[in-house]
């Protein structure tokens, strides 16, 4: 069953975070198009969040070096 998501927040670094009407967030990001993280809580969606910023990050390194 589909639910209706309500924008919360975004980072500086593509990653955006909503809210589905059963309460639960959902984050995304422009660098992971159509994958997406369902966390019980705020925080968990910002650690999703995090994580998508880290690999990206580790990927811009390893493509320097």
């Amino acid at each position: 069953m589909a639910s209706e998501l309500s924008f919360v927040n975004s980072t500086g670094s593509g990653c955006r975070i909503f809210r589905d009407t059963l309460g639960c967030y959902v984050a995304s990001h422009e660098r992971s198009p159509g994958q997406r993280v369902m966390s019980p809580t705020l925080a968990g969606a910002y650690a999703a969040c995090q994580g998508w910023e880290h690999r990206a990050r580790v990927e811009e390194t390893s493509r320097a070096g």
